[in-house]
C-alpha cells in the first residue's frame, strides 16, 4: 500500500488549482471521499470553504469538514468513522500548535495515523504542512542566516519520521531556520515549500514537486560539523558540510539515495 503525504507551502491557487485537481485524483476522482480538518485556522467557516472547492471540481461525494474547536470532541464516533471512510484527508492552514494541542495523544489521532498507514492520501496546506513531521517547527522567525533559537520545536502528528517540513519557504526568507532545524536534527530531511506548490512524499522515499515555486531540500546527512550545541543568544551558527537543493515542478528527490532528479525541460 502506497502511503502518499502532499505538502503543500500555502496560498494554493484556487483560479489554477492543479494542486487540488491532484490530490482529488490521488484520493479517487469523483469518487474520492475526502475528510477536512480546520483546528487550524482561526476562521469557523474554513471547511466549509474547502467543501465547496472540492465539490466544484467535481467531487460527487460531499466532503465531511470536521470543525470541532474542543479537545473533549475530538473522539467522538461521527469523527473517527469520518477518519475510518476516508480516501483523502485534507488539513488546513492557521496556527499549527491548534492542531497538535487539541488531537495529540487521542483516539483521533491514532485513527488518523492510521488511515495515512492504510493509504489515505493526506493533504496538508501551510500549518497543515508542517504538522506532518514528528519533529515540528512550532514556532520561529524568518532569516537567511541560522541563528541560536531562530525556531522552537514540538511533536508533530509524525505522518513522517524522515522529514521536516517548513511553509510559505522562499516567500518569508527561512533558509536560516531550516538549516537551523536540521544542524540540530542532522538525521532529518529539511523540506521548505514555497506558496503556490507541493512536495508529494511517497512512502517516504520519494519527493516530486508540483506548483508554481520550488522546493528546498536541507540534507544534513554529509554534515561535517557546527558549533549549535555552544551558539547562545541568537547568535549565528556555523555549519559546514549541508547539501542544498532547489527543485521545480518535475524534479524529484530520491530520499535514500540521496540523489535528485532535474528533467530537461524547455521553459515557457
Amino acid at each position: 500500500m502506497t502511503t502518499t503525504l502532499m505538502a503543500i507551502g500555502g496560498a494554493a491557487d484556487f483560479e489554477e488549482p492543479v494542486i487540488f485537481k491532484e490530490f482529488i485524483k490521488r484520493s479517487g476522482g469523483a469518487k474520492a471521499r475526502i475528510v477536512i480538518l480546520s483546528q487550524a485556522s482561526g476562521l469557523k467557516d474554513t471547511g466549509k470553504g474547502y467543501v465547496k472547492t472540492f465539490r466544484d471540481l467535481g467531487v460527487k461525494h460531499k466532503p465531511i469538514a470536521l470543525e470541532f474547536r474542543e479537545r473533549k470532541d475530538a473522539d467522538k464516533p461521527k469523527h473517527l468513522n469520518a477518519l475510518r471512510n476516508a480516501s483523502g484527508i485534507f488539513i488546513t492552514g492557521g496556527t499549527q500548535m491548534r492542531i497538535t494541542s487539541m488531537i495529540g495523544g487521542t483516539d483521533f489521532e491514532s485513527v488518523l495515523l492510521a488511515a495515512y498507514r492504510r493509504g489515505a492520501v493526506i493533504c496538508g496546506t501551510s500549518a497543515g504542512t508542517a504538522i506532518m513531521s514528528k519533529v515540528m517547527i512550532a514556532y520561529g522567525r524568518g532569516g537567511a542566516t541560522p541563528r541560536e533559537g531562530l525556531a522552537r520545536f514540538s511533536p508533530g502528528i509524525g505522518f513522517t519520521d524522515k522529514i521536516i517540513f517548513d511553509q510559505r519557504f522562499r516567500q518569508r526568507d527561512r533558509l536560516g531556520r531550516l538549516a537551523y532545524a536540521v544542524s540540530m536534527n542532522p538525521g532529518l530531511l529539511g523540506v521548505g515549500v514555497d506558496e503556490n506548490t507541493c512536495a508529494i512524499v511517497e512512502d517516504d522515499r520519494r519527493v516530486t514537486v508540483l506548483g508554481r515555486n520550488a522546493i528546498t531540500i536541507v540534507d544534513g546527512k554529509d554534515m561535517i560539523s557546527t558549533n549549535v550545541a555552544e551558539a547562545t543568544g541568537s547568535r549565528p551558527i556555523a555549519i559546514s558540510g549541508l547539501t542544498i537543493y532547489m527543485l521545480t515542478e518535475g524534479c524529484s528527490f530520491d530520499m535514500k539515495g540521496r540523489t535528485a532528479s532535474i528533467p530537461n525541460l524547455v521553459l515557457q
